[in-house]
């Protein structure tokens, strides 16, 4: 026999109560642990790379109102509650999915940056430094995200020490696989080569198309001294790929640039 709500005893009521209560409390439980991580992990990156606030407010809303379950109770259905939960949970899942892009002037996220990047596309900021020099200034970062048929790029420039410029030029230019005057781009981010490298990629014959994303502005007017060496190239009109560092060493100028 079934009885409705209203025909139980006080006693019986509060023994269910007691029961769904202690059964959700379990379920918030697990969901606010998993909240709680991925809300410090998101953390992580909004503080120490700048990116993802929402996602970051999002978790931590999410987390602080399945502790508030925890802490109070709900006397709903489990189903209810597990429902409730995975929505909140997949739904949060979905927009973290997103690959952020990020502008930086504050040196000190450097390393954290470019893990973040390289975790994003398989470490591919090979002609990157590990670490960056004391005695620099001007200094700024910047990453946008290859998004559909847009090619991303990762770029790091700043100005250094006459010193430290002479041995990134040593450097380099022994790694290059074409070295090219950064005013024969002509302002723009694409040229196209003589000869392939036969260490370069090719996708489709005689395309000798190599793009390089610089940044024009902090290049504007300090082109003639400019050097590319370019560490590596995938010559595809469609799908450019390169990595690149710009030294003008007269000026003591340096970037390091990763096309796609």
């Amino acid at each position: 026999m079934v009885f409705s709500r209203s025909q139980l005893t006080d006693e019986d009521k509060e023994r269910i109560d007691k029961r769904r209560i202690k059964i959700n409390r379990v379920a918030d439980i697990l969901a606010f642990v998993l909240s709680a991580i991925l809300f410090i992990f998101c953390l992580k990156d909004t503080i120490f790379v700048g990116v993802g606030v929402l996602r970051t407010v999002l978790w931590g809303i999410l987390a602080a109102s399945l502790l508030a379950g925890v802490i109070k109770g709900r006397k709903s259905f489990i189903i209810f509650t597990l429902t409730v939960n995975f929505i909140a949970l997949a739904f949060v899942s979905v927009l973290s999915l997103y690959t952020f892009g990020f502008h930086s002037v504050s040196k000190w996220k450097y390393n954290a940056q470019r893990k973040y990047v390289d975790s994003k596309h398989n470490g591919n900021s090979d002609c990157f430094p590990d670490s960056l020099p004391d005695d620099i200034e001007d200094y700024s970062i910047d990453y946008m995200p290859s998004i559909m048929q847009g090619t991303g790029h990762f770029r790091v420039r700043f100005r250094t020490s006459a010193e430290q410029i002479e041995k990134y030029e040593k450097e380099y230019s022994e790694k290059a696989i074409y070295t090219i005057p950064l005013k024969d781009f002509g302002g723009e981010f694409i040229i196209n080569v003589q000869e392939f490298s036969p260490e370069a990629e090719v996708s489709y014959e005689d395309d000798k198309s190599l793009d390089v994303a610089y940044s024009q502005t902090f290049w504007e007017g300090h082109e003639n001294e400019a050097t590319v060496y370019v560490t590596s190239a995938v010559h595809d009109w469609n799908h450019p790929h390169s990595g690149a560092v710009i030294i003008n060493r007269s000026e003591c100028m340096i970037e390091f640039t990763q096309l796609g």
